[in-house]
């Protein structure tokens, strides 16, 4: 046998925090979206700095812009 087998060993005991229970999806008004999203499609728009100021995941956003848009809610003007 080797005599690594019988050389003292060193462990390390890991501790962790418990994980917080998700918080419960918001759920926001139609209004409200729609107020969000049509900030979003003004000329110069920064859908990601919108996103974060209303406390929302950009990609949370995006979709509901994404969603309006394929259905014909809302549709994008050319800038003249």
């Amino acid at each position: 046998m080797s005599d690594s087998v019988n050389q003292p060993r060193t462990f390390e005991v890991l501790t962790a925090a418990p994980v917080r229970a998700r918080r419960k999806p918001r759920d926001w008004p139609d209004e409200e979206k729609e107020r969000l999203i049509a900030e979003t499609l003004l000329p110069g728009a920064n859908v990601s700095a919108i996103a974060r100021a209303e406390g929302l995941d950009p990609s949370q956003l995006y979709g509901w812009r994404r969603k309006a848009l394929s259905s014909g809610m809302v549709a994008l003007t050319e800038a003249a």
